[in-house]
Protein backbone atom coordinates (compact mmCIF):
# COMPACT_ATOMS: atom_id res chain seq x y z
CA UNK A 1 0.00 0.00 0.00
CA UNK A 2 1.74 3.52 -0.99
CA UNK A 3 1.59 5.87 1.66
CA UNK A 4 -1.64 8.07 -0.16
CA UNK A 5 -3.86 4.42 0.72
CA UNK A 6 -2.30 4.54 3.62
CA UNK A 7 -3.71 8.09 4.76
CA UNK A 8 -6.73 7.54 3.25
CA UNK A 9 -7.29 4.26 5.16
CA UNK A 10 -5.93 5.60 8.90
CA UNK A 11 -7.04 9.23 8.82
CA UNK A 12 -7.55 9.00 12.29
CA UNK A 13 -4.41 7.56 13.29
CA UNK A 14 -2.34 9.67 11.31
CA UNK A 15 -4.06 12.97 12.97
CA UNK A 16 -2.83 12.21 16.04
CA UNK A 17 0.22 11.16 15.12
CA UNK A 18 0.84 14.42 13.73
CA UNK A 19 -1.16 16.50 16.41
CA UNK A 20 1.74 14.25 18.55
CA UNK A 21 4.54 15.45 16.61
CA UNK A 22 3.29 19.11 16.32
CA UNK A 23 3.18 19.04 19.94
CA UNK A 24 6.71 17.64 20.71
CA UNK A 25 8.25 20.30 18.42
CA UNK A 26 7.02 22.60 21.22
CA UNK A 27 8.43 21.39 24.00
CA UNK A 28 11.92 22.95 23.89
CA UNK A 29 11.09 26.10 22.60
CA UNK A 30 9.77 27.92 25.79
CA UNK A 31 8.33 27.90 29.01
CA UNK A 32 6.34 29.84 31.27
CA UNK A 33 7.32 30.58 34.58
CA UNK A 34 4.98 28.10 36.35
CA UNK A 35 7.25 24.89 35.01
CA UNK A 36 10.03 26.42 37.59
CA UNK A 37 7.00 25.64 40.69
CA UNK A 38 6.38 22.41 39.06
CA UNK A 39 10.09 21.27 39.08
CA UNK A 40 10.82 22.82 42.35
CA UNK A 41 8.12 20.45 43.86
CA UNK A 42 9.43 17.86 42.16
CA UNK A 43 12.52 18.44 43.70
CA UNK A 44 11.62 19.45 47.00
CA UNK A 45 9.31 15.76 47.61
CA UNK A 46 12.49 14.10 46.10
CA UNK A 47 14.85 15.63 48.71
CA UNK A 48 12.59 16.51 51.73
CA UNK A 49 9.64 13.81 51.40
CA UNK A 50 5.73 13.92 51.07
CA UNK A 51 5.46 14.70 54.69
CA UNK A 52 4.35 17.75 55.74
CA UNK A 53 4.74 19.42 52.35
CA UNK A 54 1.88 21.77 51.70
CA UNK A 55 2.92 23.51 54.86
CA UNK A 56 6.59 23.57 54.19
CA UNK A 57 8.63 26.37 51.91
CA UNK A 58 9.36 25.58 48.76
CA UNK A 59 13.21 26.00 48.44
CA UNK A 60 12.92 27.71 45.30
CA UNK A 61 10.07 30.82 45.33
CA UNK A 62 8.26 31.76 42.24
CA UNK A 63 4.94 32.81 42.10
CA UNK A 64 3.95 30.78 45.41
CA UNK A 65 5.54 30.26 48.99
CA UNK A 66 3.75 27.23 49.43
CA UNK A 67 2.71 24.58 46.89
CA UNK A 68 -0.79 24.89 46.00
CA UNK A 69 -1.36 21.91 43.55
CA UNK A 70 -3.50 19.01 44.25
CA UNK A 71 -1.58 15.37 45.30
CA UNK A 72 -1.79 13.61 41.85
CA UNK A 73 -0.12 17.06 40.13
CA UNK A 74 2.64 16.47 42.41
CA UNK A 75 2.33 12.62 42.00
CA UNK A 76 2.93 13.18 38.37
CA UNK A 77 6.01 15.53 38.81
CA UNK A 78 7.62 13.67 41.39
CA UNK A 79 7.74 11.02 38.99
CA UNK A 80 8.72 12.75 35.85
CA UNK A 81 11.61 14.78 37.52
CA UNK A 82 14.15 11.32 37.77
CA UNK A 83 13.93 11.09 33.99
CA UNK A 84 16.42 13.81 32.92
CA UNK A 85 18.83 12.08 35.22
CA UNK A 86 18.37 8.55 33.66
CA UNK A 87 18.60 10.15 29.99
CA UNK A 88 21.29 12.19 31.02
CA UNK A 89 23.13 8.89 31.82
CA UNK A 90 22.65 7.27 28.77
CA UNK A 91 23.59 10.32 26.81
CA UNK A 92 26.64 10.37 28.19
CA UNK A 93 27.02 6.44 27.91
CA UNK A 94 26.45 7.31 24.40
CA UNK A 95 29.25 10.23 24.18
CA UNK A 96 31.65 8.17 25.65
CA UNK A 97 31.34 5.65 23.27
CA UNK A 98 30.71 6.60 20.26
CA UNK A 99 33.04 9.38 19.07
CA UNK A 100 30.56 10.60 16.17
CA UNK A 101 27.79 11.22 19.15
CA UNK A 102 26.92 15.14 19.15
CA UNK A 103 28.64 16.20 22.44
CA UNK A 104 26.35 19.31 22.05
CA UNK A 105 23.26 17.31 23.12
CA UNK A 106 24.93 16.06 26.12
CA UNK A 107 24.88 19.81 27.71
CA UNK A 108 20.88 20.23 26.11
CA UNK A 109 20.12 16.90 28.13
CA UNK A 110 21.46 18.58 30.97
CA UNK A 111 20.05 22.19 30.80
CA UNK A 112 16.38 23.35 33.00
CA UNK A 113 14.67 23.68 29.82
CA UNK A 114 15.24 19.89 28.68
CA UNK A 115 13.51 19.42 31.93
CA UNK A 116 10.70 21.63 31.59
CA UNK A 117 10.20 19.49 28.55
CA UNK A 118 9.62 16.63 30.37
CA UNK A 119 7.38 18.52 32.77
CA UNK A 120 4.99 19.52 30.27
CA UNK A 121 4.57 15.69 28.67
CA UNK A 122 1.75 15.06 30.66
CA UNK A 123 -0.44 18.13 29.46
CA UNK A 124 0.24 17.34 25.71
CA UNK A 125 -0.81 13.32 26.40
CA UNK A 126 -4.09 15.40 28.07
CA UNK A 127 -4.64 16.93 24.65
CA UNK A 128 -4.42 13.96 23.13
CA UNK A 129 -6.73 12.16 25.88
CA UNK A 130 -9.35 14.71 25.03
CA UNK A 131 -9.33 14.19 21.75
CA UNK A 132 -9.80 10.40 22.14
CA UNK A 133 -12.59 11.00 24.09
CA UNK A 134 -14.44 12.65 21.80
CA UNK A 135 -13.76 10.41 19.19
CA UNK A 136 -15.43 7.56 21.82
CA UNK A 137 -18.33 9.77 22.19
CA UNK A 138 -18.54 10.53 18.36
CA UNK A 139 -18.55 7.04 17.28
CA UNK A 140 -21.67 6.11 19.77
CA UNK A 141 -23.44 9.36 18.25
CA UNK A 142 -22.19 8.81 14.69
CA UNK A 143 -20.92 5.71 13.89
CA UNK A 144 -20.99 5.82 10.45
CA UNK A 145 -20.34 9.23 9.76
CA UNK A 146 -16.52 9.22 9.64
CA UNK A 147 -16.48 13.29 8.65
CA UNK A 148 -18.27 14.22 12.10
CA UNK A 149 -15.22 11.63 13.91
CA UNK A 150 -12.30 13.46 11.72
CA UNK A 151 -13.42 17.41 12.82
CA UNK A 152 -14.72 16.71 16.36
CA UNK A 153 -10.82 15.40 17.05
CA UNK A 154 -9.84 17.78 14.54
CA UNK A 155 -11.16 20.79 16.57
CA UNK A 156 -9.03 19.75 19.56
CA UNK A 157 -5.57 18.52 17.80
CA UNK A 158 -5.22 21.38 16.40
CA UNK A 159 -6.97 23.61 17.78
CA UNK A 160 -4.19 26.66 18.99
CA UNK A 161 -5.66 27.11 22.63
CA UNK A 162 -4.90 23.26 23.68
CA UNK A 163 -1.41 22.99 22.37
CA UNK A 164 -0.24 26.73 23.23
CA UNK A 165 -1.30 26.08 26.53
CA UNK A 166 -0.04 22.32 27.50
CA UNK A 167 2.90 22.16 24.66
CA UNK A 168 4.72 25.53 24.97
CA UNK A 169 3.01 27.08 27.77
CA UNK A 170 3.32 24.51 30.20
CA UNK A 171 0.24 24.76 31.55
CA UNK A 172 -1.41 21.24 32.90
CA UNK A 173 -5.67 22.65 32.61
CA UNK A 174 -6.22 19.82 30.10
CA UNK A 175 -5.33 16.94 32.39
CA UNK A 176 -7.59 17.70 34.59
CA UNK A 177 -10.13 18.25 32.16
CA UNK A 178 -9.29 14.76 30.46
CA UNK A 179 -10.28 13.45 33.82
CA UNK A 180 -13.17 15.16 33.75
CA UNK A 181 -14.42 14.40 30.36
CA UNK A 182 -13.79 10.50 31.03
CA UNK A 183 -15.82 10.67 33.91
CA UNK A 184 -18.52 12.16 31.66
CA UNK A 185 -18.28 9.50 29.11
CA UNK A 186 -18.15 6.47 31.64
CA UNK A 187 -21.26 7.95 33.59
CA UNK A 188 -23.35 8.74 30.08
CA UNK A 189 -22.04 6.01 27.69
CA UNK A 190 -20.64 3.38 30.02
CA UNK A 191 -22.81 3.19 32.53
CA UNK A 192 -20.32 3.60 35.77
CA UNK A 193 -21.43 6.07 38.32
CA UNK A 194 -19.09 4.92 40.71
CA UNK A 195 -16.03 4.27 38.79
CA UNK A 196 -17.28 7.99 36.74
CA UNK A 197 -16.67 9.31 40.56
CA UNK A 198 -13.61 8.18 41.53
CA UNK A 199 -12.16 9.42 37.49
CA UNK A 200 -14.24 13.02 38.26
CA UNK A 201 -11.98 12.71 41.70
CA UNK A 202 -8.79 12.20 39.98
CA UNK A 203 -9.71 15.68 38.10
CA UNK A 204 -10.14 17.43 41.19
CA UNK A 205 -6.56 16.03 42.31
CA UNK A 206 -5.05 17.34 39.83
CA UNK A 207 -6.50 21.01 39.54
CA UNK A 208 -9.58 21.92 41.26
CA UNK A 209 -10.34 24.09 38.29
CA UNK A 210 -13.07 21.31 37.58
CA UNK A 211 -15.12 21.78 39.80
CA UNK A 212 -16.76 24.15 37.92
CA UNK A 213 -18.55 20.61 36.17
CA UNK A 214 -19.27 19.39 39.95
CA UNK A 215 -23.14 20.46 40.15
CA UNK A 216 -24.03 19.04 36.86
CA UNK A 217 -22.26 16.00 37.67
CA UNK A 218 -24.25 15.39 41.01
CA UNK A 219 -27.47 15.99 39.36
CA UNK A 220 -26.46 13.64 35.87
CA UNK A 221 -25.75 10.69 38.75
CA UNK A 222 -28.45 11.74 40.92
CA UNK A 223 -31.37 11.96 38.28
CA UNK A 224 -29.68 8.93 36.22
CA UNK A 225 -28.95 6.68 39.01
CA UNK A 226 -30.82 7.41 41.62
CA UNK A 227 -30.11 8.92 45.17
CA UNK A 228 -28.76 5.41 46.36
CA UNK A 229 -26.12 5.32 43.60
CA UNK A 230 -25.57 8.69 44.05
CA UNK A 231 -24.23 8.19 48.06
CA UNK A 232 -22.78 5.96 47.20
CA UNK A 233 -20.50 7.49 44.64
CA UNK A 234 -19.91 10.45 46.89
CA UNK A 235 -18.98 8.49 49.81
CA UNK A 236 -16.50 6.45 47.60
CA UNK A 237 -15.26 9.69 45.62
CA UNK A 238 -14.61 11.06 48.93
CA UNK A 239 -12.66 8.41 50.67
CA UNK A 240 -10.66 7.72 47.51
CA UNK A 241 -9.83 11.66 47.99
CA UNK A 242 -8.88 11.38 51.70
CA UNK A 243 -6.48 8.78 51.02
CA UNK A 244 -4.88 10.94 48.17
CA UNK A 245 -3.29 12.37 50.75
CA UNK A 246 -1.85 9.94 52.94
CA UNK A 247 1.53 10.48 52.10
CA UNK A 248 1.15 14.06 53.17
CA UNK A 249 0.36 13.89 57.07
CA UNK A 250 -0.71 12.29 59.74
CA UNK A 251 -4.20 11.52 59.89
CA UNK A 252 -4.60 10.31 63.28
CA UNK A 253 -4.30 13.97 64.73
CA UNK A 254 -6.06 16.13 61.89
CA UNK A 255 -8.82 13.18 60.00
CA UNK A 256 -10.23 16.33 58.34
CA UNK A 257 -6.26 16.89 57.15
CA UNK A 258 -7.39 17.00 53.29
CA UNK A 259 -10.11 18.80 53.46
CA UNK A 260 -8.80 22.00 55.15
CA UNK A 261 -5.49 21.94 53.36
CA UNK A 262 -7.84 21.73 49.63
CA UNK A 263 -9.81 24.59 50.59
CA UNK A 264 -6.59 26.89 52.59
CA UNK A 265 -3.46 25.69 50.79
CA UNK A 266 -4.82 25.19 46.92
CA UNK A 267 -8.59 26.67 46.03
CA UNK A 268 -7.49 30.09 48.20
CA UNK A 269 -3.92 29.92 47.02
CA UNK A 270 -4.19 28.53 43.79
CA UNK A 271 -5.19 32.30 41.63
CA UNK A 272 -3.75 35.78 42.92
CA UNK A 273 -6.91 37.93 44.53
CA UNK A 274 -7.54 39.99 41.88
CA UNK A 275 -11.23 40.37 40.09
CA UNK A 276 -9.58 38.74 36.99
CA UNK A 277 -6.06 37.30 36.65
CA UNK A 278 -5.98 37.49 33.10
CA UNK A 279 -9.15 36.59 31.77
CA UNK A 280 -11.17 38.52 29.00
CA UNK A 281 -14.13 38.63 31.04
CA UNK A 282 -16.61 40.88 32.78
CA UNK A 283 -14.28 42.13 35.28
CA UNK A 284 -12.04 43.04 32.59
CA UNK A 285 -14.53 45.21 31.14
CA UNK A 286 -15.54 47.05 34.59
CA UNK A 287 -11.44 47.09 35.73
CA UNK A 288 -8.99 45.98 33.35
CA UNK A 289 -6.17 44.26 34.68
CA UNK A 290 -4.89 46.99 37.10
CA UNK A 291 -5.36 45.00 40.36
CA UNK A 292 -8.50 45.49 41.49
CA UNK A 293 -8.87 43.15 44.72
CA UNK A 294 -12.04 40.72 44.25
CA UNK A 295 -12.97 42.02 48.15
CA UNK A 296 -12.79 45.48 47.33
CA UNK A 297 -16.50 46.93 47.74
CA UNK A 298 -18.06 46.97 44.24
CA UNK A 299 -22.04 48.20 43.93
CA UNK A 300 -23.65 49.54 47.18
CA UNK A 301 -20.73 48.08 49.10
CA UNK A 302 -20.44 44.32 47.83
CA UNK A 303 -17.38 42.92 47.30
CA UNK A 304 -17.11 41.98 43.42
CA UNK A 305 -16.15 38.36 44.60
CA UNK A 306 -19.83 38.25 45.62
CA UNK A 307 -21.18 39.72 43.09
CA UNK A 308 -19.62 37.06 40.82
CA UNK A 309 -21.23 34.30 43.17
CA UNK A 310 -24.30 36.10 42.79
CA UNK A 311 -24.45 35.73 38.97
CA UNK A 312 -23.18 32.53 38.38
CA UNK A 313 -25.54 31.37 40.90
CA UNK A 314 -28.13 32.50 39.20
CA UNK A 315 -26.71 30.86 35.81
CA UNK A 316 -25.99 27.79 37.65
CA UNK A 317 -29.75 27.72 39.05
CA UNK A 318 -31.15 27.79 35.79
CA UNK A 319 -28.92 25.37 33.67
CA UNK A 320 -29.60 22.94 36.87
CA UNK A 321 -33.38 23.43 36.36
CA UNK A 322 -33.10 22.96 33.00
CA UNK A 323 -31.20 19.75 32.80
CA UNK A 324 -33.18 18.05 35.52
CA UNK A 325 -36.28 18.57 32.57
CA UNK A 326 -34.17 17.85 29.83
CA UNK A 327 -32.32 14.73 29.82
CA UNK A 328 -29.85 15.30 26.50
CA UNK A 329 -28.88 18.75 27.63
CA UNK A 330 -25.71 17.15 29.52
CA UNK A 331 -23.15 18.81 27.06
CA UNK A 332 -24.57 22.15 26.31
CA UNK A 333 -25.42 22.75 30.27
CA UNK A 334 -21.60 21.63 30.98
CA UNK A 335 -20.63 24.60 28.56
CA UNK A 336 -22.75 27.22 29.37
CA UNK A 337 -22.09 26.62 33.07
CA UNK A 338 -18.23 26.78 32.81
CA UNK A 339 -18.54 29.83 30.59
CA UNK A 340 -20.69 31.32 33.18
CA UNK A 341 -18.01 30.44 35.98
CA UNK A 342 -15.69 32.33 33.28
CA UNK A 343 -17.29 34.96 32.27
CA UNK A 344 -18.56 35.96 36.07
CA UNK A 345 -16.63 34.62 38.98
CA UNK A 346 -13.68 36.48 39.89
CA UNK A 347 -9.66 35.35 39.63
CA UNK A 348 -10.20 33.42 36.76
CA UNK A 349 -7.25 32.68 34.19
CA UNK A 350 -6.90 33.09 30.94
CA UNK A 351 -6.21 29.81 30.75
CA UNK A 352 -9.52 28.40 31.94
CA UNK A 353 -11.20 29.08 28.73
CA UNK A 354 -10.17 25.57 27.91
CA UNK A 355 -13.46 24.88 30.59
CA UNK A 356 -15.91 25.89 28.68
CA UNK A 357 -13.81 25.19 25.00
CA UNK A 358 -13.89 21.45 25.81
CA UNK A 359 -17.53 21.39 26.53
CA UNK A 360 -18.25 23.44 23.62
CA UNK A 361 -16.49 21.40 21.05
CA UNK A 362 -18.56 18.58 22.75
CA UNK A 363 -22.01 20.49 22.72
CA UNK A 364 -21.30 20.19 18.50
CA UNK A 365 -21.38 16.41 18.48
CA UNK A 366 -25.76 17.55 19.60
CA UNK A 367 -25.90 20.26 17.56
CA UNK A 368 -24.05 21.53 14.01
CA UNK A 369 -24.79 24.35 14.40
CA UNK A 370 -22.77 25.40 17.14
CA UNK A 371 -19.41 25.42 14.86
CA UNK A 372 -19.11 28.62 13.99
CA UNK A 373 -19.37 29.19 17.82
CA UNK A 374 -17.08 27.26 18.35
CA UNK A 375 -14.60 28.36 15.95
CA UNK A 376 -15.19 32.52 16.99
CA UNK A 377 -14.63 31.01 20.50
CA UNK A 378 -11.94 29.38 19.90
CA UNK A 379 -10.06 32.66 18.86
CA UNK A 380 -11.42 34.88 21.29
CA UNK A 381 -9.89 31.79 23.80
CA UNK A 382 -6.43 31.94 22.01
CA UNK A 383 -6.08 35.86 21.79
CA UNK A 384 -6.47 35.88 25.44
CA UNK A 385 -4.29 33.35 26.62
CA UNK A 386 -1.66 34.78 23.94
CA UNK A 387 -2.19 38.41 25.80
CA UNK A 388 -1.16 36.64 29.02
CA UNK A 389 2.03 34.55 27.49
CA UNK A 390 3.23 36.28 24.17
CA UNK A 391 5.35 33.40 22.97
CA UNK A 392 6.70 33.71 20.30
CA UNK A 393 6.34 37.15 19.35
CA UNK A 394 3.35 38.28 16.58
CA UNK A 395 4.22 41.54 15.81
CA UNK A 396 0.38 42.62 14.63
CA UNK A 397 -0.99 41.13 17.86
CA UNK A 398 1.99 42.76 20.16
CA UNK A 399 1.01 46.22 18.83
CA UNK A 400 -2.68 46.27 19.48
CA UNK A 401 -3.37 43.64 22.41
CA UNK A 402 -2.12 46.07 25.23
CA UNK A 403 -4.45 48.63 24.14
CA UNK A 404 -7.02 49.17 26.84
CA UNK A 405 -9.94 48.41 24.43
CA UNK A 406 -8.54 45.19 23.22
CA UNK A 407 -9.09 43.33 26.33
CA UNK A 408 -12.46 45.35 26.48
CA UNK A 409 -13.76 44.28 23.15
CA UNK A 410 -12.68 40.76 22.97
CA UNK A 411 -14.57 40.95 27.05
CA UNK A 412 -17.72 42.13 25.86
CA UNK A 413 -17.63 39.66 22.31
CA UNK A 414 -17.47 36.99 24.50
CA UNK A 415 -19.96 38.26 27.03
CA UNK A 416 -22.05 38.80 23.98
CA UNK A 417 -21.55 35.64 22.69
CA UNK A 418 -22.55 33.97 26.15
CA UNK A 419 -26.17 36.05 26.49
CA UNK A 420 -27.23 34.72 22.73
CA UNK A 421 -26.40 31.22 23.56
CA UNK A 422 -27.45 31.12 27.17
CA UNK A 423 -30.90 32.49 25.56
CA UNK A 424 -31.53 29.99 22.84
CA UNK A 425 -31.23 27.38 25.28
CA UNK A 426 -33.39 28.53 27.70
CA UNK A 427 -35.82 29.54 24.92
CA UNK A 428 -35.48 26.23 23.64
CA UNK A 429 -38.26 23.72 23.88
CA UNK A 430 -36.53 20.39 22.55
CA UNK A 431 -35.45 17.41 25.04
CA UNK A 432 -32.49 16.89 23.08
Amino acid sequence: MDSSGFFKKHKILVFFVVALLLRISLLFYDYSFDVNNHIAWAKDLHQRGFMNFYTTRSSEVYASLYPNYPPFALFVFYLLYPIQSLLKNIVWYLNITFPFFPSQLVFFVESRAFLAGIMKLPGLFADLGIAWVFLLFAQKFFLKNLNIQKLIILLVLFNPVYFFTSALWGQIDSISIFFALLAFYLLLERKQAMTSGIVFTVGLLVKPTVLVYLPFFLLVVGKKYGFSTLLKTVVIAAVFFWLAFLPFTNFITNPLYPYTIYLEKIIAAQSLPYITNGAFNLWAMVGGFIGIKDTAPFLLGVSYRWYGYLLTGIIYLLLLLRLWKFKKFYFYVLFLGSFASFMFLTKMHERYTLLFLTFAIASYLLDRKLLPWVIVLSLTSFLNVYHSWSVPKIGFIMNIQYNPLYSFFISLLNLIIFFILLGKFLASKKGA
